[in-house]
């Protein structure tokens, strides 16, 4: 059947969302001030006397000095493109400052760091993360691990720590950043924190990174800060950033023509949180703990919550706190999968969660979750859980990530050049030692599997294949991972 003349698929589609009960991004707030025209208020860069976004005057400075107040920062600038924008900035400003920069990450960084640091010509090396297979979560590095790293890479200009990781684990930021300095003032510390931009706000959870003595933090402010789809924020001090660099940085990768409504909205959050953000925040943690409540009482056991203390006190070591905005529901004693229970929830109940995994649900607590959803939601899954099948002998994937080295084989720059005259495709199981000439990752959360330059490993091909036969989405040049690029 043809198209219908004139339909419209995504404003069609958008009309359907409030009927769905949203366990994920973005996490709006509700009572914020809104611009309610959004074709009438639309204006661009020729309205002059308002300032320049690019530039930072005007207004737009002014809504940058109050934000920068208000989340305990010297600095901080909006982005329109989310956490992916900003660590271009962010790494722009580093590729600036150095002659031949040479960074550290943690392995759950997400793919725009990479990505970015192979545009630059930025040099990357691992530290050592620890995994957990029944909750499929990367944990955070101890200072200890950083610094392990460290020692073998002193000529190193930045550490880059992503925290709260997807899962919700915070890394000890405030140690990580105390041994940093200690080794070397001078090398910067920058925590992906796009799922921390609400920590700021409260004191029963774990300190922000600016709060905890970051040098630079990058935050999606509409993953649960309070802002529209696609906006964030770029928080530093000033002690050891150089402002001049950041703003030359911001000004070359910002686009001239932003949207002004979603600068609005994160002008609008920022002055919301400025007098209500407490306990605002403190109002979802009891919708987030209720669901807990509902599932502990209801559902569980046999499926766990990540948060329970015997998980905790498994990382103790690694981690400062817990994003308790977060529910990650572990499938261990149930054949079915994470994809094929959030199916089920979005296709019968109209209930969509922040992820599903090969054994995982995460449901993410929202501004605009109401107590209603909470009970909704736990009498689905209750229903739900009447229908899976019990077993004792799920097979749980190991860490894909073990066995890929802290440094690639040919750094992922030259080796995106050499892919040009060398490059092949092949079976991905004739891949295994071979070197990677592409990125292969499962979305969500973004984390490469396969990178650009390093070796592929046998965990990597199982976990992957492992993920397309159960349903998970791959982002490949081949979706369907019957062949892969290699040098």
């Amino acid at each position: 059947m043809g198209d219908k003349t004139g339909q419209t698929y995504i404003v069609d589609a958008l009309k359907d969302v409030p009927k769905y009960i949203r366990w994920c991004t973005p996490s709006i707030l509700p009572a914020q001030k809104r611009v309610t025209d959004v074709y009438s208020t639309d204006i661009s860069v020729s309205a002059h006397f308002l300032g320049s976004y690019v530039d930072n005057t005007g207004i737009f400075k002014k809504a940058h000095e109050r934000a920068a107040r208000v989340y305990g920062a010297d600095r901080t600038l909006f982005t329109v493109n989310g956490t992916t924008g900003s660590n271009f900035i962010v790494m722009r400003m580093i590729s600036l400052e150095n002659d031949a920069p040479q960074i550290l990450v943690t392995r759950n960084i997400h793919h725009s760091i990479l990505h970015a640091a192979e545009w630059l010509g930025v040099r990357f090396r691992f530290i050592k993360c620890s995994y957990d297979p029944q909750f499929e979560s990367l944990i955070p590095p101890r200072p200890e691990d950083v610094l392990d790293t460290l020692n073998n890479y002193p000529e190193s200009n930045a550490v880059i720590i992503s925290s709260p990781t997807y899962n919700g684990f915070v890394a000890r930021i405030k140690d990580i950043t105390k041994a940093v300095k200690n080794f070397d003032k001078e090398i910067k510390v920058i925590v992906d924190e796009a799922w921390g931009s609400h920590l700021h706000f409260s004191d029963s959870l774990p300190e922000s990174a600016m709060d905890a003595g970051a040098d630079i933090a990058v935050q999606s402010t509409h993953k649960e800060g309070g802002s529209l789809q696609q906006t964030g924020m770029i928080h530093w001090k000033e002690k050891y950033v150089d402002s001049d660099l950041m703003l030359a940085a911001f000004r070359e990768y910002v686009t001239t023509s932003p949207s002004y409504h979603l600068l609005a909205s994160l002008d609008a959050v920022t002055a919301y949180m400025e007098r209500n953000g407490k306990r605002t925040v403190e109002d979802m943690l009891k919708k987030s703990q209720h669901l807990k409540d509902l599932l502990g009482e209801k559902v569980i056991p046999p499926m766990r919550i990540m948060d329970d203390s015997l998980e905790l006190d498994l990382v103790r070591d690694y981690i400062s706190g817990y994003d308790r905005a977060k529910t990650v529901v572990a499938l261990t004693k149930f054949r079915e999968t994470g994809f094929e229970v959030a199916s089920i929830l979005a296709k019968k109940y109209r209930i969509v969660v922040e992820k599903g995994g090969l054994n995982t649900l995460l449901f993410l607590t929202t501004f605009q979750i109401k107590e209603e959803d909470v009970d909704k939601t736990a009498e689905a899954m209750v229903k739900i859980m009447k229908r899976l099948r019990k077993t004792d002998k799920k097979e749980l994937i190991p860490n894909p990530f073990k066995h890929v080295e802290n440094k690639p084989v040919i750094e992922p720059h030259v080796a995106r050049r050499v892919a040009e005259t060398i490059g092949r495709k092949v079976p991905l199981q004739d891949a295994i030692g071979k070197i990677a000439a592409e990125h292969v990752e499962v979305y969500p959360p973004g984390i490469p599997v396969i990178l650009e330059g390093f070796r592929i490993t046998q965990d990597n091909v199982r976990y992957l294949l492992k993920v397309k036969e159960m349903g998970g989405h791959i982002s490949a040049r081949d979706p369907e991972l019957k062949t892969i690029y290699v040098l």
